[in-house]
C-alpha cells in the first residue's frame, strides 16, 4: 500500500475521532470533525475505486437532499444558509459508515475509546451540575463569543432550589440527551456484540442510561433511550431469554430512577397537563396550517417560523418558538413538503431494513432509527447540530459496524 493511503486512513481515523467527541462537546467541533469524516472517506474510497459501488448503495439519501431542495425552490421559496446546514447533516450518515469500514481496527478502537471516555466526562459534568456543584456562571463570561449557552445548566428542576437540570459538556440539557442517548445506543449494541471489552461498553450504556434518564430531565430523551435499548437487546442479545432479562432490567432501572427522583416524576406527569398539552398541540396546529398551504413543496428550508402559522391570541412563549413544531416529522414536512417526509422515512425504513438483513451486528442501526423516531415525535432534535450530527452519524456508525462485523473492514484495493 502506498504511504499516501496510509496517510488518508490516518487522517481519517482521528476525523472520525475528532467528529465522536465533538458532537457531546459544541457544534464548531462536531461540523468540522464531521465533515473531515465525510470527504476522506470520499477520498479514500475514490482512490480505492470504491465510491461509485458505495455511493449507489447509499441511494435513498438522494431523494430526502434533492427534494427538500428543489421542492420548495419550485415555488419560489428559498432556503436559508442554517437550513441547508441542517439538511446536508444527512451526509453524516454515509460518511461515518465509510469511515467504520476503511479505518484500522487500531485506530477504531481508540475511536471508540475517545467517544466513551468523553461520554463518560459528559455524564460527570452533568451530575455536578445537576446538584449544584458547578462554577458559578459568571466564570464563564470570557466564553461570550463561542456562543456556549452557558446559562443553561442553572435551570432548577421543579420544585427544587438545590437541583438542576444538567447539560453536561455541552451545557444544554436537551443537546446532552439526545447526543448521549445516540452514543448509548451505539455503545449498548457494541456490547452485545464485541467479544473484547464488553464490560466498557455495557458500563458506558449503563452510565449513559442513568444520566440521561435523571440528570437533564429530558422525558422524551429518557423514554425514546428505553425503546431504543429494548430494541437493541431484542435483536441483539444472543437468547430470547438474554433479550427478556435485559429488556426488563433497563425498564426497572429506569423505573426506579424515576421513582427516588420526585422533580422526575413531575417532569413526566406535567407532559400530561392541559396547558403543556395545548401548547404542543398549538405548534402542531400551525406545522399542519404550514402544510396545508404548501403540501408538495414546503414553505422552505429553514423558512418555518410558528407564529407565522398561529393565531393572534395564541400564547406569547409558543408564539416564540423558533421553526420548531415539537414534532421533527411535522416540521420537515412544513419547510419540505410532504415528499420530503416521505423520502426521510424512507430512507429510516432502509437503514433499519439493511440492519436487519445484517442480524444482531445491525442492531445499533435499527435502535438508531427507534432513537430517531421517538425523539422525534415529541421533540425537533435536528433543530441543534450536535444533535441532528450526532444522529445521523449514530445512523451511520451503526450500519458501518454491522457490515465490518459481518463482512470485514474495506481493505486497500
Amino acid at each position: 500500500m502506498k504511504p499516501s493511503a496510509d496517510r488518508l486512513r490516518a487522517g481519517l481515523a482521528v476525523a472520525l475521532g475528532l467528529f465522536a467527541a465533538g458532537v457531546q462537546v459544541h457544534e464548531l467541533f462536531a461540523t468540522v470533525g464531521g465533515w473531515l469524516t465525510v470527504l476522506l472517506a470520499v477520498a479514500v474510497l475514490v482512490r480505492d475505486g470504491r465510491f461509485t459501488a458505495e455511493a449507489r448503495a447509499a441511494w435513498p439519501i438522494a431523494p430526502f437532499v434533492l427534494w427538500s431542495l428543489l421542492g420548495p425552490l419550485a415555488l419560489g421559496h428559498f432556503p436559508t444558509g442554517t437550513g441547508v446546514a441542517r439538511l446536508l447533516d444527512v451526509l453524516m450518515l454515509p460518511g461515518v459508515l465509510w469511515a467504520c469500514l476503511l479505518v484500522t481496527d487500531a485506530a477504531l478502537a481508540r475511536v471508540a475509546a475517545t467517544a466513551g471516555a468523553v461520554l463518560l466526562a459528559s455524564c460527570a459534568a452533568a451530575g455536578l451540575q445537576h446538584f449544584g456543584l458547578w462554577p458559578r456562571a459568571e466564570t464563564f463570561s470570557s466564553l461570550w463569543w463561542a456562543q456556549v449557552p452557558t446559562d443553561r445548566v442553572y435551570e432548577p428542576v421543579p420544585g427544587r432550589t438545590d437541583r438542576f437540570m444538567g447539560g453536561g459538556l455541552l451545557l444544554h440539557r436537551l443537546r446532552f440527551a439526545n447526543v448521549s442517548a445516540a452514543v448509548t445506543v451505539l455503545a449498548a449494541a457494541e456490547a452485545l456484540g464485541a467479544t473484547r471489552r464488553r464490560g466498557r461498553f455495557g458500563a458506558a450504556a449503563l452510565v449513559g442510561l442513568a444520566a440521561v434518564a435523571v440528570f437533564p430531565h429530558a422525558r422524551a430523551a429518557t423514554v425514546a433511550l428505553v425503546v431504543a435499548l429494548v430494541v437493541v437487546v431484542g435483536l441483539g442479545a444472543p437468547s430470547r431469554r438474554l433479550a427478556l432479562g435485559l429488556s426488563g432490567a433497563v425498564a426497572t432501572l429506569v423505573a426506579a430512577l424515576v421513582l427516588v427522583t420526585p422533580s422526575m416524576r413531575e417532569r413526566l406527569a406535567s407532559a400530561l397537563e392541559a396547558n403543556a398539552a395545548s401548547d404542543r398541540q398549538a405548534l402542531w396546529a400551525a406545522g399542519l396550517s404550514a402544510l396545508a398551504t404548501e403540501p408538495l413543496g414546503g414553505v422552505g428550508l429553514g423558512r418555518f417560523k410558528p407564529a407565522a402559522w398561529l393565531p393572534a391570541d395564541a400564547p406569547r412563549d409558543v408564539r416564540q418558538h423558533q421553526g420548531k413544531t415539537h414534532n421533527q416529522l411535522l416540521t420537515v414536512a412544513a419547510e419540505g413538503g410532504a415528499p420530503a417526509l416521505v423520502a426521510l422515512l424512507a430512507l429510516l425504513a432502509f437503514v433499519a431494513a439493511k440492519g436487519l438483513r445484517l442480524g444482531r451486528p445491525g442492531a445499533g442501526a435499527v435502535g438508531a432509527v427507534a432513537l430517531f423516531l421517538g425523539l422525534s415525535a415529541l421533540h425537533d432534535p435536528l433543530f441543534h447540530a450536535e444533535s441532528s450530527l450526532a444522529l445521523f452519524g449514530a445512523l451511520g456508525a451503526g450500519l458501518g459496524l454491522a457490515r465490518r462485523a459481518t463482512s470485514g473492514p474495506l481493505t486497500p484495493a
